[in-house]
């Protein structure tokens, strides 16, 4: 049976993994990122590595990545998190 997901983590996925994306398309550091990233590609293509240095870097590259993107998350929701404590404490909202 599949886990269910409670409705904060799934605002939590909805915002950083879909609105997000909209947000940085938008955004020009962003996109000077992705250019800087795409010329880096580029000179990594004129390496010629051998397919297990290529599996290597990749690997390297994509478990970065799986970190950067956890690392979002978790900051999203601890923000989320601090927002929520911060309003119960000005009584702007009730604790549960």
């Amino acid at each position: 049976m599949a886990e269910e997901k409670d409705i904060f983590e799934i605002i939590i996925e909805n915002s950083v993994n879909e609105r997000m994306d909209n947000i940085l398309l938008e955004n020009e550091e962003y996109i000077k990122i992705q250019n800087k990233i795409d010329e880096q590609i580029e000179r990594f293509n004129e390496l010629d590595l051998d397919r297990e240095q290529r599996l290597v870097v990749d690997r390297l590259v994509s478990f970065y990545t799986e970190s950067g993107a956890l690392y979002g998350r978790m900051t999203y929701k601890q923000g989320f998190m601090d927002c929520v404590s911060l309003l119960q404490k000005i009584n702007l909202i009730k604790a549960s």
